[in-house]
């Protein structure tokens, strides 16, 4: 026979089961819906037994309190599923959470390196706080509402505030799929205390700006990674991926096929780009093509200089021995660019958005622009860039008034 467990929070030497405290009033109940007593010392007690013969113990200071889990615990038996785990925390899951997400490999679909770093980093500030140490099963809504606060008081963004928040239902939905607890608290989040991504006005390094940064990189080490960024509109993931295979010179034509993930070095991996669309292929523009030409020269010295120490890997963009470029180290050197050439600080990820800028404002299609930015459609590429709108309607309407002109005058003529 299957032993009965204990209640849930008990020290040991508290009472086990309510049999050790005389009972003061007990309330009938149908055949198989457990039972509700009030203890000797006020306590009420409620109890059911479990598909596999042991017994779960419910406490609290009314009736209507175990009342109500007790049905809950009958609502979640009946349907065939285990009670959650008085004894796991909402730590101890989101650890098991992280250990069981699938990893892409090459016979299997998964989930890309950088999205479990992504998610890692998340979930840890949950494990490291006091929130980690609360039994999952008595997880509430207010206490992910309280996080949130408390995020936002340590001066955190809403946006980190908001990625927590969809990591956190993320991983409390698959407990609630295996059964480890009745509903996923996150979607009790009132509206108004779910925090929100924070939209900041997009900055680039336009016209002039965009020129001085042309500028601004020559001579350094990786000047062709900067103009590949600032005028192909290519990600930082996808260029510390880039291998010469995929670069055709003599084509001037450059294909995005993977990028480079992974939040530390041990998992630095080079896998599938942000989505299908962002495979696509490139027409270089002519100071491209000649900074990469210069940059393979430059790379074939340090590799003769790193002699048996270099890594072959065919990287484009490299470190001084064939390895992956810390993110760290390049961004470190782009914010040194942009304050030694007085430019205002915008992120490396705006050199992208910079290029568009400087597309869009010398006519090219939107159309072929969102191809070249490996956009999913157009929309996305003018709602990315619509402080651009302006600007394409005036040169539009400029261009159509220079049409009417030209025809007035030829029909005069």
């Amino acid at each position: 026979m299957a032993k009965s467990t204990g209640p849930e929070g008990e020290r040991p030497d508290q009472p086990r089961h309510p049999r050790r405290v005389s009972a003061k009033r007990r309330t009938r109940r149908p055949a198989g819906q457990g039972a509700v007593i009030q203890r000797g010392d006020g306590r009420w007690v409620g109890k059911i037994r479990q598909p596999d013969g042991s017994a779960r113990w419910f406490y609290g200071k009314t009736q209507a309190e175990v009342e109500a889990r007790l049905a809950e615990a009958l609502r979640i038996t009946g349907a065939g599923l285990p009670l959650p785990d008085g004894k796991l925390t909402v730590g101890g899951w989101l650890q098991e959470w992280l250990d069981g997400l699938p990893v892409t490999g090459e016979r299997r679909k998964g989930l890309k390196a950088s999205t479990i770093d992504y998610y890692t980093r998340y979930a840890q500030q949950v494990m490291r706080s006091p929130l980690g140490a609360k039994p999952l099963a008595k997880l509430e809504a207010v206490d992910l509402e309280k996080l949130y606060r408390e995020m936002l008081d340590r001066g955190l963004s809403s946006t980190s505030a908001h990625h927590l928040h969809a990591v956190l239902h993320r991983a409390l939905g698959k407990a609630v799929r295996l059964g480890r607890i009745a509903r996923n608290v996150a979607d009790l989040v009132d509206e108004d205390a779910r925090p929100q991504v924070d939209h900041t006005e997009m900055r680039v390094l336009a016209d002039a700006d965009y020129d001085r940064f042309l500028e601004a990189v020559k001579g350094e080490r990786l000047e062709a990674l900067y103009v590949v960024a600032a005028r192909e509109g290519v990600r930082q993931g996808e260029l510390l991926g880039l291998k010469w295979a995929n670069v055709d010179l003599d084509a001037g034509t450059l294909q995005v096929v993977g990028s480079l993930q992974g939040a530390r070095r041990a998992s630095l991996t080079i896998g599938e780009p942000k989505t299908r669309h962002s495979r696509r292929s490139l027409v270089l523009f002519p100071e491209t093509v000649e900074a990469l030409r210069a940059h393979r020269a430059r790379q074939l010295e340090e590799r003769l200089v790193a002699g048996s120490m270099w890594e072959e890997q065919d990287l484009v963009f490299a470190n001084r021995f064939g390895g992956y470029v810390s993110t760290t180290t390049l961004c470190r050197d782009f914010d040194s660019i942009l304050r030694r050439a007085a430019l205002p600080d915008v992120r490396f990820h705006d050199l992208r958005h910079s290029a568009a800028t400087d597309w869009l404002r010398g006519s090219m299609h939107p159309k072929v622009a969102s191809e070249r930015l490996g956009h999913a459609s157009t929309a996305i590429t003018m709602d990315l860039h619509s402080h651009m709108s302006e600007t394409l309607q005036r040169d539009a309407v400029a261009e159509i008034v220079a049409r009417q002109r030209a025809r007035r005058q030829a029909g005069d003529a």
